[in-house]
């Protein structure tokens, strides 16, 4: 499998949105009937900051703008009224160590992992063409398995993976 220009295009935009950055909180958002719309998916930063994706295709959409300062998806097309609400549920943590998933065949981003250095604390988001899956402090080794059983059309799939710790200069194959 070869690196692309669209894998450098995803792994650089991955890199410069959770770079140095301390994840404190998963955002979801909600609609007027409090239902939560389940293909975004906003992450709290450190110092008030975001980040956001949206899916409706085969690669996500990415913001740093919070919905209502900025509304980069467009939602308010759809919505007449949005509301963050955060989960709650997750302890804050340095990104230490990235993984990006690809298909192997295709021009399509599956899934990110964000984790600390010792992988106690990591966010998995599986995209899928039309929601947003989110699984919080998985370990390591279960990641595929998760993407997997979110996305039972890639049950043999062997992904493209790159992984990148904060000590790393370069992306590499894993």
């Amino acid at each position: 499998m070869t690196t692309t220009q669209y894998h450098n295009s995803f792994l650089n935009k991955i890199f410069s949105l959770f770079n140095g950055a301390i994840i404190s909180d998963i955002i979801y958002i909600h609609d007027e009937n409090d239902s939560v719309i389940d293909n975004v998916c906003f992450f709290a930063l450190n110092h008030s900051q975001v980040v956001g994706f949206y899916i409706n295709g085969t690669n996500p959409l990415m913001t740093t703008s919070h919905i209502d300062h900025f509304d980069s998806f467009n939602l308010y097309s759809i919505y007449t009224r949005l509301a963050e609400v955060k989960s709650g549920r997750l302890s804050a943590f340095p990104v230490e160590h990235m993984k990006v998933v690809f298909h192997p065949d295709y021009n399509e981003l599956i899934a990110i992992l964000l984790s600390s250095a010792d992988f106690l604390q990591s966010v998995l988001v599986v995209f899928s063409t039309d929601e947003i899956y989110v699984h919080e402090n998985c370990h390591q080794s279960d990641f595929i398995e998760l993407i997997k059983t979110d996305l039972k059309q890639f049950k043999k799939t062997d992904f493209l993976v790159f992984q990148k710790d904060i000590d790393d200069i370069n992306w590499t194959i894993v």
